[in-house]
């Protein structure tokens, strides 16, 4: 097969696709900073893992919460549209944390507020943004393109990671939140060039299902979507996996800072190789899929690499996991990314159109569902120790792959 035939290079023959990508890059480059950012601003203010926890479930809390309506209102309208407000918000939020750090305005508190705003945008942001892939790609290419697109997260782990050390030590962390707020700007301005009428729910809404559905309250709109999802056994099982994995493996990235000065003794520079050895990991993870994605049984990968992400976490709860951290680290980050990957491209592949959005926001809770965990994991971390903290977010999520695993099989047998 010549270059020009493969999947991934017909992606980005459109031009609607190829925006998107390049949004969701500019986009995620903003995002690492915002969360890992914020999670060493919090640690150059406080030694409280409890703190770092409550930052970080500030900042998921909303999506935990507030996700399905999001999902309600990408099923209501343009997803592009709600987009493009989403990124623009972002812009202005993280410009303006940048602006309190530089006039020594920034303290917990004021950080914790910000996370909270930013978890409500976050809220709104993911169900669309989720949402939009499917209608920029052919039925056949959705594996491809979703995996396509989650390379923006390996592209960015390797970028922010790269320029977090120089960008902290020559501008300042102030300076940090200014570019990201700049790279926010671009996210925006690439997506008013894409095409809006695609993502025009008012087109489509031309039968009498979903005339009746745009009548119905917005409770009538979240119930509908409960009882498609629960009618959905794949559905149903996966995000349930999902939340769970969330709310314990999902929530061991609050630890990285403490991990780093407290056992490490290391500093910024030490936290950005060690989340670069992260992304380098998914950046790799990610080109796997692109290459073989079509031909992998998705339920077995997603199965085998969850329950090497929790190995991992029990290892790093361990003298081996310490003396090797950058090693295993990287074999987790390399994990998590086809974990989450085949999770969202199981769903899309099951997942009816009328109920994309709303789905794809209850998948998303498994993202918010870290909020739990993080100040769970915070809390034991400052009580106990942080080796425990990880050894028991390990444990707890490696039984739940394995029950989830059985049950799926047991579902997808019933089916045959």
């Amino acid at each position: 097969m010549v270059i020009r035939e493969q999947p991934f290079i017909q992606l980005f023959s459109s031009k609607e696709y190829s925006l998107f990508w390049l949004a969701a890059l500019f986009s995620n480059i903003g995002m690492w900073a915002l969360i890992y950012g914020r999670l060493w601003l919090m640690r150059t203010m406080t030694d409280s893992e409890t703190l770092l926890g409550l930052v970080s479930s500030a900042n998921l809390m909303p999506v935990l919460l507030f996700s399905i309506f999001g999902g309600v209102i990408a099923d209501k309208y343009n997803r592009l549209k709600i987009l493009q407000t989403t990124r623009l918000f972002f812009a202005l939020v993280t410009l303006l944390t940048g602006l309190l750090i530089f006039n020594n305005n920034m303290n917990p508190a004021i950080l914790i507020i910000i996370s909270i705003i930013t978890g409500c945008l976050l809220a709104i942001d993911i169900p669309s943004r989720a949402s939009m892939i499917a209608k920029l790609v052919k039925k056949e290419y959705l594996a491809v393109g979703i995996s396509m697109y989650s390379i923006v997260f390996g592209v960015s782990g390797i970028i922010g990671p790269s320029l977090f050390h120089p960008i902290v030590q020559k501008f300042g962390l102030d300076g940090l939140f200014f570019i990201i707020g700049i790279s926010y700007v671009l996210t925006f301005f690439t997506l008013i060039k894409m095409n809006a009428s695609i993502h025009s729910v008012q087109k489509e809404s031309i039968n009498s299902v979903q005339k009746e559905n745009n009548k119905q309250s917005v409770v009538s709109d979240l119930l509908s979507g409960v009882r498609y999802l629960l009618s959905n056994k794949i559905i149903r099982n996966i995000t349930f996996i999902g939340l769970l994995v969330g709310v314990t493996a999902g929530s061991n990235e609050v630890l990285l800072p403490a991990l780093t000065t407290d056992l490490l003794d290391g500093d910024s520079e030490t936290y950005g190789q060690l989340l670069l050895f992260g992304g380098v990991s998914g950046l790799l993870s990610t080109t796997f899929l692109i290459l073989y994605g079509q031909k992998i049984n998705m339920y077995i990968f997603y199965f085998v690499f969850g329950t090497i992400i929790s190995i991992s976490l029990i290892i790093l709860g361990t003298n081996l996991g310490i003396d090797n951290i950058f090693i295993v680290f990287s074999i987790m980050s390399f994990a998590k990314v086809i974990f989450n990957t085949l999770s969202s491209t199981i769903i899309q592949s099951n997942v009816e159109e009328k109920f994309r959005g709303r789905v794809m926001s209850i998948n998303q809770l498994s993202w918010g569902s870290a909020a739990l965990g993080a100040l769970m994991v915070g809390y034991l971390a400052e009580i106990i120790s942080i080796k425990f903290a990880f050894q028991f977010i390990g444990l707890s999520s490696f039984f739940i792959i394995i029950f989830g695993a059985m049950l799926t099989v047991s579902i997808i047998l019933k089916q045959k």
